[in-house]
This record gives C-alpha cells, sequence and structure tokens, in this order.
C-alpha cells in the first residue's frame, strides 16, 4: 500500500515537470486528486457493501451450524433410542401366584424366568397365539379361544345335567 502513495507522488511529479505554466499544473493536480478521490469513494463504498454482506454470511453460517447441532443432538438420542438398546423390559405375570413384575431381557433367546415372589420358574413362549396354552392373562389373541372353551365346558356340564 505504501507503494501505491509513491508511485501515486510520482505520476502527479511527472505531470507537473512536463506542464510549463505553472497555474497549469496545480489545475492538473487537482483535477487528478478530484479523480483519485471518486475511485476511492467507490472502492469505500464496494468495501462496505462486501463487509456487510461477509458479516451477514458469517451470522447466517453461525445460525446454521447451531442448528446443525440441534439436528445432530437429535439425530444422536434417535439413534441410540434405536439402535443402541440391547436390553428390553418385558411385564410378567406370575401364572402360579399371579405377580406382576418386570424383566430386562438382554439375550435373544430368553427361554424362561423365575418369579421373585414364588420362585417358580416361567417358561416365555416367544410364538404368540400359536403355542398359546391359556393360561395367559394378558395375552388378546386367545381371549376368544377361552371363551369358546369355557362355553364348551359349560355346555358339557350342561349336557350332562
Amino acid at each position: 500500500m505504501a507503494d501505491l502513495g509513491e508511485r501515486y507522488q510520482k505520476i502527479l511529479s511527472e505531470i507537473k515537470n512536463s506542464i510549463s505554466k505553472p497555474e497549469e499544473a496545480k489545475v492538473v493536480e487537482e483535477k487528478v486528486s478530484e479523480i483519485s478521490m471518486m475511485y476511492i469513494g467507490i472502492i469505500d463504498k464496494i468495501t462496505n457493501t462486501s463487509d456487510s454482506k461477509m458479516n451477514q454470511l458469517e451470522n447466517r453460517i453461525k445460525q446454521m451450524e447451531e442448528q446443525i447441532r440441534k439436528v445432530s443432538s437429535e439425530l444422536h438420542e434417535i439413534t441410540s433410542d434405536i439402535y443402541e438398546e440391547d436390553d428390553f423390559d418385558f411385564e410378567i405375570v406370575c401364572p402360579y401366584c399371579n405377580h406382576q413384575f418386570v424383566v430386562d431381557l438382554e439375550e435373544d433367546n430368553f427361554k424362561e424366568v423365575q418369579c421373585p415372589e414364588c420362585h417358580n420358574i416361567i417358561e416365555l413362549d416367544w410364538n404368540d397365539e400359536e403355542n398359546c396354552s391359556h393360561h395367559c392373562q394378558t395375552c388378546e389373541g386367545c381371549g376368544e379361544q377361552e371363551d369358546d372353551d369355557n362355553n364348551e365346558e359349560q355346555n358339557d356340564e350342561n349336557e350332562d345335567m
């Protein structure tokens, strides 16, 4: 930048030296200074506009980074909920003592569990309705079959009378 000032002064000096009348040299020097100030004004406006735009962009980038951070945090929570949970809680009602308890099943092939109340072993059937023994209280699929079985038993008793 210092070099630019030196070059400007050298150009003005050359103009002065090439004009023989001092009044004309002074007018030319003033006009060159006016033109230079106009260009400096334009450069200042461009610089200010570009600084303003850069500040707007930087602020927008900060906002977007904050939004990305929030979305990333939410996504991490969702993936943790979906993929990182290895164990599952199941509510069980003991068919022997009707004690209701929650079991944390950590293995895929969990076949049986011991009732914490009566200490009987409860076999877990993962095939739901296919092998239902009609002893479960919470099974929705065998409710109709239990009713049908109960109706048949009542009909048999009524026929015997």
